[in-house]
């Protein structure tokens, strides 16, 4: 069989395959610039499965403020809780969770910028607050809005410079959705060599009918 009826016989499968690379291209050559969304502490500016693209800004040109400061991807939060924020804020967060939250104060101490970041739908800046007393029944919080913890910029590892809403699903459940195409694959293909297998029987029936 010829290379072009080959091609043509298996359009179906070759348009699958074609439509999953131009979908998973960018994830993968961009992968270390990709970042998902997967709370809601910046709604509504970011939302669960939207997908952001990091880009670099240098620390005394990024914008700090409640509204419209640049949203910030920090490396994780072990600087909070070296700094004694307790992690039971953030769900004991593993320290290679980068955090998105928007920087809303900068100070330039000893010749570094330091800065200051809340997640848009949280109540408080980043590291405000503060376990004053905790029972087996009960955990009674203090916040402190002034009292929130300055980040160096060494801990940034850049700013959100585009959101495309909700495909971060994509790349969240990438193997996933890879191994369910994988499969489909599979089983078209057997269907397709079962079908070929009836009509060779058939075909040789009607030679042996026609004899």
């Amino acid at each position: 069989m010829s290379l072009k009826k080959v091609l043509k016989k298996n359009k179906g499968t070759l348009f699958i395959i074609v439509i999953c690379f131009v979908i998973f291209l960018p994830f993968l050559y961009f992968r270390s610039s990709l970042y998902i969304i997967m709370d809601r502490s910046m709604e509504p500016s970011l939302k669960i499965g939207d997908l952001v693209i990091k880009s670099e800004k240098n620390p005394e040109e990024i914008v700090a403020d409640d509204n419209n400061g640049d949203i910030l991807i920090i490396k994780g939060p072990d600087y909070f809780y070296s700094k004694g924020f307790n992690p039971l804020f953030w769900n004991y967060l593993k320290n290679n969770t980068a955090i998105i939250h928007r920087a809303i104060d900068k100070k330039f101490i000893n010749n570094s910028w330091f800065f200051l970041t809340k997640g848009d739908n949280n109540r408080a800046p980043d590291g405000a607050y503060e376990i004053i007393n905790e029972t087996n029944e009960s955990i009674i919080i203090q916040i402190n809005y002034t009292s929130g913890i300055y980040i160096p910029a060494t801990e940034i590892l850049g700013i959100v410079n585009i959101k495309i809403p909700f495909i971060g699903y994509l790349k969240l459940y990438f193997v996933h959705i890879c191994i369910t195409v994988i499969i489909t694959m599979i089983i078209m293909s057997i269907l397709r060599i079962f079908r070929y297998k009836i009509k060779i029987e058939k075909d040789l029936e009607n030679k042996k009918k026609k004899r």
